[in-house]
């Protein structure tokens, strides 16, 4: 069903239709009879054959004949007589696309306040009906996340779904839509809802206008009248202005560029959230979960800026439907593609280059987009002065296909697929190597106004291995993780007040901790067969979201999750009256294939309640608890991607999270100016640490090194966002702490004799500032500046030499910390992509990374001294200078 669009100001758009039209006038003529025919049909025959997009409100045409003659008229002409019976003219968006508008449409957009009372007065008591459809992009036809649907005399808004789908049910009545999207035209209209309706909506890119940088994409006031806590969304556009490291957009970057999320340091993999380590973030590309969310250590991140739609983290206050890690989600959905026309886009960088194609595969209905990115860093290396830099070499490429099929008004079939491999070479010797693999098939289905159903296929493979080439210790050492997901998804809102989503899920992983093999005969090594992990892990999840009144509204789910160890394997039984270790075995269980190791069974509850405290302010508080079965093991500062991943069993609990949050929210000038505040506390169970000498690697009692602990973490999340057309960005300030307890009943079994001792990652103080000045149309200038407390290390304290050898002593684990971080980069962006009807586009970002050359220290080394002193203190920085960049980005419109 068609619907009309109000673009920006309608008298812009009449100013520019005389140009437009002028461009149509010359190139389209009618020859043809129409006799008694209905107009909307008509209209929908000009579109077919013409190629235009007419767009419109049906009920101003619905009963409207037309009896004409042309001979090669100019369509303006044409389009004038027959739209005067039904009292309309038009204008020309551009050369392809009409609006049809009354020809009194400044009142058709007049607000009628005195009909306002009158709506409000019998919505108590008029019976309810559902307005729904889909909100997307007018040019390109994709999905529109994040685009906020309200009804004004309700006081109901919703913001739409990573379908670009909305639903609202409210007493009948006559309303004003608006229909609001960052960097898009605002669509208001009256609508008179007797009945339940569908209204699709496409919204337009604004003209002429400075680009906003937004955080968010949701309303101006979001923040304070949604549930929603310890949630941020990044516009792409957002990530593309912030300074870059060696000219990449980069997503993983822009993330840990929000409060309570930081990093152990330049070239270390992953992210940490609230204290939590980095394999307890649960990463999606396209609901394909991710084991590794960097490109070469940590440099670059896996996702392609531009394949990238909408980026989504959940710090706290995680629904009910994700599960499977403790502490944070980061979702980020791909574009599905041009459904108007072809395009091709990219850039190429010193480091790093990438080129994507996008559109239509049916107009309208279907299109794909296929992306691919590579970087050839070898290049630089080459001209270092260093031969052991020289002989080191790096890469990684990725690859992203994505198609999307409308079947049909109810049904749509989505299908994405990504490719990524990395490999970095030390020297002339050992390199190591990582790939990811994994595909995704989607079915959106609605069945009516108030109910729809998303199922999920995914099936996935990391790889990740080690290969050594000097003889006689050369091998090749590989492990993998391959994995198959399923999950059923049901939206429901029954009624004003209640929002409902159902659902199931079930993932099954097959873990190869690592296969050994010599890599010639010359090689003194041994093969290795490590036996393979399966697992089985399902869950049943409800979450309802009920609304008191507009002051008061609670949010509460419950996940139940359910965890299979299965066979074939082997369980080593040790002496429990004694600390375990291989020499403490006294038997063996063999279990059959599919045979039952262990099983645990978890109830994870959800809740958030929110009270207003006025128009621009609201308190709101959290609890959520979390499982997750499914281990990174690494004892190294840093993991890294070729650390090895465990499956829970009989003797490696899950890993419990708890988080209760507090915060405040409130708004300012018009809501240009965001405030919240959030102070969190969690407890934690069941986290893997490591005995003194632990051997991780290829080891078959790898449970007899680990420890179980303890662990909380607890802080204050300051942040303060400006809103503008100039001057956007935020400052946030973090204060916080990620302590840890390994107790066990024996001296071995302890650490720091038990007591609470800082995790690698405790930074307890966190200041970022992110600008973006925007000095014309079409140049930028922005600056992030970050400072972090060194996180904590382990000191030799003293020596002694006993029988002739010396001996260093430690101080307890982690009571020391590394020298602070800080560092400030720039960027200036001159975009001309945001130029109307050019078939070229280009930008060009320039960059400074560190841009007063702070040598951060990653890591402290010591390195042994003569005459029995205390071991030297050495500094390592990965980037210990200043690195600029340029990058040129380019998109061609058919």
């Amino acid at each position: 069903m068609r619907r009309f669009y109000r673009i920006v100001l309608l008298s812009a758009l009449v100013l520019l239709a005389g140009n437009l039209w002028a461009q149509s006038s010359d190139q389209l003529y009618l020859t043809v009879n129409y006799q008694n025919k209905p107009l909307q049909e008509v209209l929908h025959e000009l579109e077919k054959q013409h190629g235009l997009r007419i767009f419109y409100q049906p009920e101003w045409v619905e009963q409207v004949r037309v009896t004409q003659t042309f001979e090669r008229e100019p369509l303006p002409n044409a389009l004038r007589q027959l739209l005067e019976k039904a009292q309309l003219s038009f204008v020309f968006y551009d050369s392809q696309t009409v609006l049809l508008v009354p020809l009194s449409a400044a009142g058709l957009f007049q607000i009628d306040t005195a009909s306002t009372g009158a709506v409000a007065g019998i919505a108590g008591i008029g019976r309810t009906v559902t307005l729904s459809g889909n909100v997307r992009n007018a040019k390109t036809g994709e999905p529109f996340i994040g685009a906020t649907v309200l009804l004004e005399e309700a006081q109901k808004g919703i913001v739409a779904d990573e379908r670009g789908f909305y639903t609202l049910t409210v007493p009948t009545g006559d309303y004003t839509l608006r229909i609001r999207a960052v960097g898009m035209t605002e669509d208001k209209r009256r609508v008179r809802l007797q009945q339940s309706k569908t209204m699709n909506v496409e919204l337009f890119e604004v003209s002429n206008q400075l680009r906003e940088v937004q955080v968010s994409a949701k309303a101006p006031d979001h923040n304070v009248e949604s549930l929603e806590m310890g949630v941020a969304r990044l516009s792409i556009q957002e990530v593309k202005k912030m300074p870059m490291f060696m000219g990449e957009v980069d997503v993983v970057r822009s993330v840990i560029a929000l409060p309570g999320v930081t990093t152990v340091g330049e070239g270390a993999s992953g992210f940490n959230v609230r204290g939590g380590s980095i394999d307890q973030n649960l990463v999606l590309q396209d609901q394909a979960p991710l084991f590794s969310s960097s490109h070469l250590f940590g440099f670059f991140s896996v996702f392609n800026p531009n394949m990238v739609k909408d980026v989504t983290l959940f710090r706290g206050g995680i629904p009910a439907r994700y599960g499977g890690r403790i502490s944070s989600v980061l979702d980020v959905e791909l574009k599905e593609g041009n459904k108007k026309v072809p395009i091709l886009s990219g850039g190429i960088g010193l480091l790093s280059s990438r080129l994507m194609v996008e559109g239509p595969l049916v107009k309208d209905k279907a299109s794909f987009v296929i992306g691919g990115r590579g970087a050839y860093p070898g290049l630089v290396l080459r001209y270092m002065p260093d031969k052991s830099i020289r002989d080191s070499d790096g890469y990684f490429y990725d690859f992203n296909a994505k198609v999307g099929y409308m079947l049909s008004d109810k049904d749509q079939f989505v299908a994405s697929g990504y490719l990524s491999r990395d490999g970095f070479r030390f020297g002339a010797d050992t390199t190591y190597t990582w790939g990811t693999a994994t595909g995704t098939v989607q079915w959106n289905h609605t069945f009516s106004d108030k109910l729809f159903s998303t199922v999920t296929g995914v099936v996935g493979d990391y790889d990740y291995g080690v290969r050594a080439e000097t003889v006689p210790s050369d091998f090749s050492l590989d492990s993998d993780i391959r994995y198959k997901l399923l999950q059923a998804h049901f939206s429901y809102e029954p009624s004003v007040q209640h929002k409902i989503g159902l659902g199931a899920s079930s993932s099954w992983y097959n873990f190869n901790p690592g296969v050994l093999s010599p890599s010639s005969e010359q090689s003194s090594l041994l093969a290795i067969s490590m036996p393979r992990e399966r697992s089985l892990e399902s869950a049943l999840y409800l979450d309802h979201e009920y609304a008191f009144s507009p002051r008061v509204s609670v949010a509460y789910g419950l996940r139940y999750s359910a965890y299979f160890n299965l066979g074939p394997g082997d369980v080593y039984v040790y002496n429990p009256e004694v600390p375990r270790r291989e020499s403490t075995i006294i038997d063996t269980l063999n279990y059959a294939n599919g045979g039952l190791i262990q099983q645990y069974n978890y109830l994870e509850p959800r809740a958030s309640v929110r009270v207003s405290l006025g128009k621009n302010s609201s308190v709101k508080l959290g609890y959520n608890r979390m499982a997750q079965y499914i281990h990174l093991i690494s004892n190294t500062t840093a993991a890294s991607p070729v650390d090895i991943w465990k499956t829970s069993n009989p003797y490696l609990k899950p890993q419990i999270g708890d988080q209760i949050a507090l915060g405040f929210f409130r708004n300012i000038q018009d809501n240009s100016i965001e405030f919240s505040a959030e102070a969190y506390y969690k407890k934690l169970h069941n986290l893997v640490e490591y005995k003194d000498g632990a051997q991780l690697l290829l080891n078959s009692t790898l449970d007899a090194d680990l420890l179980p602990g303890d662990g909380k973490a607890y802080g204050l999340e300051l942040m303060m966002r400006r809103r503008g057309k100039k001057l956007t960005g935020w400052a946030s300030y973090t204060y916080s702490r990620s302590l840890r307890r390994v107790d066990g009943p024996t001296p071995e079994e302890k650490i720091n004799n038990g007591n609470y001792f800082p995790s690698n990652f405790d930074k307890p103080h966190d200041l970022t500032l992110v600008l973006n000045q925007q000095l014309s149309r079409l140049v930028s200038f922005s600056a992030n500046f970050t400072y972090s407390t060194g996180r904590p290390i382990t000191y030799p304290e003293s020596v002694a030499i006993i029988d002739g050898l010396l001996m260093v002593n430690y101080s307890e684990r982690n009571q020391h910390r590394i020298p602070d971080y800080h560092r400030l980069d720039l960027a200036l962006v001159i975009d001309g992509t945001n130029k109307r009807n050019a078939n070229w586009v280009s930008s060009w970002a320039f960059s400074i990374y560190n841009a007063y050359g702070r040598q951060n220290p990653y890591s402290v080394f010591f390195k042994a001294s003569y005459g029995g002193t205390v071991p030297q203190a050495y500094r390592l920085s990965v980037i210990g200078s200043a690195v600029p960049a340029i990058t040129y980005n380019f998109k061609i419109t058919k």
